[in-house]
C-alpha cells in the first residue's frame, strides 16, 4: 500500500478543496444576505422649552410616532424618488426613549422603594431598518430623508405655518377661457404676495442659501408679477376681445351678473335692517341716560341711587356688546355690497368687451395661439417661482426646527450579520473539512487501490490495474518518446523450487521494489503475473530508457552479491514510440513482449 503522505493528498486533491471553500463561503454568503439586516439609527432631541413635560412648542402633547407617520414618510421617498409602499417602509421605523444613566439609576431607586416615577425624556433614537435585498446607503437615504421631512413637518405644524398653495397648478389640470386663467394667475399672485409680506415682516434678514433669495426679493418678483405681467396679460387678452368661446364666456358674465345683483339687494336688505336696529338702539341708550342723569338728579344717595348705578352697570355692558356688534356686522355688510359692485361693474365691462368682439376683429394685434403663448408665459414664471419661495420655505423651516428640534449624532448605519467575518471563517473552517475531507478520502483511495489493484506479494499494481491503465491509454494517440519496457524474471521458477515458494515471493517482492523506484519517478510499473513485469515512460526516449535498463541492471547485479545464491536473471524486451513508429499502447506493448521473449537472460 501506498505510504501516507498529507501533501501527496492535498495535491491530489486540492481542486477539490478549492471548490468546497469556494462553495461553502459562497454558501455562508447568499445565507448571511438572506439574513442581513441594515439598521440606521439617529438620536434626535427636543429643545423648546416644555419638551421636558412632553409638549410641543404650540403647547399640544408630543406624539413621537409622527416621525414615521404617513405624510412624513410619503414626502421622504417623494425626494428619494423611490417607488416604495409606505406602509412597508412605516413597519420597520421605531423610536426608543433616552434616559441619561444617572436617571435611570435615580428611577430604578425609587421604583425599589415603591415610589412612583414620572420622567418624559427628550431625546430619542430613530431607527430604520432596511432588509436583505436593500443596502447600507438606502438605510441611511432613507432615514435621513424621513428625519428632514420631519424637521419640515414639525415645524411647519407646532412652529411655523405651513407652505403656501400654488394656486396656478389649476390651469395644469382645469380647462379656462383666456379671462379665466388670467384671472387664476391673478388670484394667486395675489395670495402669494400676501403671504410674502407676511413672511418679509417676521424674517427680514433670512436669505435661503439654495435659492440665495431673501422674502424680501421674492416679494419683489410677484409685485412685478403682479403690477406688470398680469396686467399686459389682461391687456392683451380685453384689448383683442380674444376668448376660446365666446358665448359661453358672455353667458357666463351674465349669469354671475344677475347672481351678484340678487347677492347686493338681499344684502342691502340686511343693512337697511341693522341700521334700524342700530337707530332703535341708539333711542334707547339715549333714553337710559336721560333716566340716570337727569331724572336721578336730585337722587344722589340711598339704596334706590346705588341700585340705579348696579342696574346702569350691567345693562351698558351688555347693550354696548351688542351695539359694537351689530355695528361690526353692518359694516361688513356695506365692505361686501360695494366689493360685490365693483366685481359686477368689472363683470359689466368684460361683458361689453367681448360683446363687441365682432367689431374688433378686424384690427386684432394678436392671434389666440399668441395669446396662448402669453399665457403660458406668465404660468412658467409663476411656477419657477413658486419654486423658489417653497424650497425658502423649506429651508426657513430647518432653520427654525434647530432652535425647536436638533440632531444630536450623525446618522449610523450598522448591520445584524457580519459578512465578511462570516466568509473568512467559511473559508476556514470549509478548507479544513476539505483538508481532512482529502486525506481521508485519498486514505481510502490508498486502500481500496490496494485491495483491488496491487498484488499482495510484489506490492506493486497487478493485472487488473495493468488492463485498466492499458485500457485508458488505447483510446488516443501516444506522443513522441514514449516508452514501454517489458521485464520477466526467468530465476523465479529456480529459487521457489530450490529454496521454497516464500524465498521466490521475497525475491520476487525485491525486484519489483527496484522496477517501482523507477516507476514512481517516470512512469507507470505494473505486475502482470509469473514474474512478469511492464513498465511504461512518457517523454522517455530511447536513449533515456536505455539509460534506465543500464541502471535497472547494477541494482540487480548489487542485489545479486549481496544474495549469492538468490540472484534475479531476468529478460527484458522494449519499444518507443519514434524509433518503431507505433503510437499505440497496446502495439507497442506487443512489441515489448516479443522482443522480451526472443532476449537471452540478463
Amino acid at each position: 500500500m501506498k505510504k501516507f503522505s498529507i501533501l501527496r493528498y492535498l495535491k491530489q486533491f486540492s481542486l477539490l478543496i478549492l471548490l468546497l471553500s469556494v462553495a461553502g463561503a459562497y454558501g455562508i454568503y447568499r445565507y448571511g444576505k438572506n439574513q442581513q439586516r441594515y439598521t440606521a439609527s439617529v438620536v434626535i432631541q427636543y429643545t423648546n422649552k416644555g419638551a421636558n413635560d412632553g409638549f410641543t412648542p404650540d403647547g399640544s402633547v408630543l406624539n413621537v410616532e409622527e416621525i414615521y407617520s404617513s405624510t412624513v414618510v410619503d414626502a421622504a421617498l417623494k425626494d428619494l424618488g423611490y417607488e416604495t409602499n409606505i406602509d412597508s417602509i412605516r413597519s420597520n421605523c421605531y423610536v426608543e426613549e433616552i434616559i441619561p444613566e444617572t436617571k435611570q439609576k435615580l428611577i430604578d431607586v425609587l421604583l425599589d422603594k415603591g415610589e412612583e416615577v414620572s420622567y418624559t425624556p427628550n431625546t430619542y433614537r430613530v431607527f430604520f431598518v432596511g432588509g436583505s435585498s436593500t443596502s447600507e446607503n438606502y438605510a441611511w437615504n432613507v432615514l435621513d430623508a424621513i428625519i428632514k421631512n420631519y424637521c419640515e413637518y414639525y415645524t411647519e405644524k407646532y412652529v411655523e405655518q405651513r407652505l403656501q398653495n400654488n394656486g396656478a397648478t389649476a390651469l395644469e389640470t382645469d380647462e379656462y377661457d383666456f379671462i379665466e386663467s388670467a384671472q387664476v394667475l391673478e388670484d394667486a399672485v395675489s395670495q402669494m404676495l400676501d403671504y410674502l409680506l407676511e413672511k418679509r415682516t417676521s424674517w427680514p434678514y433670512f436669505r435661503s442659501i439654495d435659492t440665495g433669495y431673501t422674502y424680501g426679493d421674492l416679494t419683489n418678483i410677484y409685485t412685478f408679477l403682479y403690477n406688470y405681467e398680469i396686467p399686459n396679460l389682461y391687456s392683451t387678452i380685453l384689448d383683442n376681445a380674444e376668448t376660446s368661446d365666446i358665448e359661453v364666456l358672455v353667458n357666463r358674465l351674465k349669469k354671475e351678473c344677475e347672481d351678484l345683483e340678487l347677492t347686493i339687494e338681499n344684502q342691502e336688505e340686511q343693512a337697511d335692517y341693522l341700521k334700524s336696529l342700530i337707530d332703535n338702539y341708539s333711542e334707547r341708550n339715549k333714553d337710559m341716560m336721560d333716566y340716570h342723569y337727569h331724572n336721578s338728579s336730585n337722587q344722589e344717595s340711598g339704596t334706590d341711587y346705588i341700585l340705579k348705578l348696579v342696574e346702569e352697570d350691567r345693562e351698558s355692558n351688555d347693550k354696548e356688546t351688542t351695539y359694537d356688534s351689530l355695528i361690526q356686522e353692518y359694516v361688513n355688510l356695506r365692505i361686501s355690497i360695494r366689493n360685490r359692485e365693483i366685481e359686477m361693474k368689472h363683470n359689466q365691462y368684460m361683458q361689453s368687451v367681448f360683446d363687441t368682439a365682432m367689431d374688433v376683429a378686424g384690427r386684432k394685434t394678436y392671434s389666440s395661439e399668441e395669446i396662448l403663448e402669453k399665457i403660458d408665459h406668465c404660468l412658467n414664471l409663476v411656477n419657477t417661482y413658486y419654486q423658489d419661495v417653497e424650497q425658502t420655505g423649506r429651508e426657513l423651516n430647518r432653520f427654525l426646527s434647530a432652535d425647536y428640534l436638533k440632531m444630536v449624532s450623525s446618522i449610523t448605519v450598522s448591520t445584524a450579520v457580519n459578512i465578511k467575518l462570516y466568509i473568512v471563517i467559511a473559508v476556514v473552517l470549509f478548507t479544513s473539512v476539505g483538508v481532512v475531507g482529502a486525506v481521508l478520502l485519498g486514505r481510502l483511495i490508498d486502500f481500496i487501490d490496494y485491495f483491488l489493484y496491487v498484488d499482495k506479494t510484489v506490492g506493486i499494481p497487478n493485472r487488473a490495474r495493468c488492463d485498466i491503465f492499458i485500457e485508458e491509454n488505447s483510446k488516443k494517440l501516444l506522443s513522441e518518446n514514449y516508452s514501454c519496457l517489458a521485464l520477466k524474471m526467468t530465476s523465479l521458477n529456480d529459487i521457489s523450487k530450490n529454496f521454497g515458494r516464500a524465498t521466490g515471493d521475497a525475491v520476487l517482492k525485491d525486484f519489483g521494489l527496484i522496477l517501482k523506484s523507477f516507476g514512481d519517478l517516470y512512469g507507470f510499473v505494473g505486475y502482470n503475473g509469473s514474474g512478469s513485469f511492464m513498465m511504461f515512460f512518457p517523454e522517455c526516449s530511447a536513449t533515456k530508457l536505455n539509460v534506465m535498463i543500464e541502471a535497472i541492471g547494477r541494482q540487480v547485479e548489487e542485489y545479486n552479491k549481496l544474495n549469492p545464491g538468490h540472484e534475479i536473471r531476468y529478460t527484458y524486451g522494449k519499444s518507443e514510440t519514434d524509433e518503431d513508429s507505433t503510437f499505440d499502447i497496446r502495439g507497442l506493448l506487443r512489441l515489448a513482449l516479443q522482443r522480451m521473449n526472443m532476449a537471452k537472460p540478463a
